[in-house]
């Protein structure tokens, strides 16, 4: 699966799949996959992040060490 790292707000990272596209405002984010669907929508703070909502079978990791989002999914083939 190739990846790529975007930068977030307060030092996090958000890592997903290339095709995943990224938007934001403020210290809010949308992650959409290749299909407009709204894979995950968040936001995150100095040292919390919250998750307002995501796609049924999104599986995530989150290191707060790191400050580092991870998204596990690749889109459907």
């Amino acid at each position: 699966m190739s990846t790529k790292s975007n930068p977030l707000q307060y030092g996090w990272t958000l890592i997903a799949h290339t095709s995943y596209q990224l938007y934001s405002s403020k210290h809010s984010y949308v992650l959409i996959d290749e299909e407009s669907d709204v894979v995950l929508r968040f936001a995150v703070q100095e040292n919390e992040i919250e998750v307002f909502s995501s796609n049924w079978n999104l599986n995530y990791k989150v290191n707060l060490g790191f400050k580092t989002i991870k998204i596990l999914n690749s889109p459907e083939e």
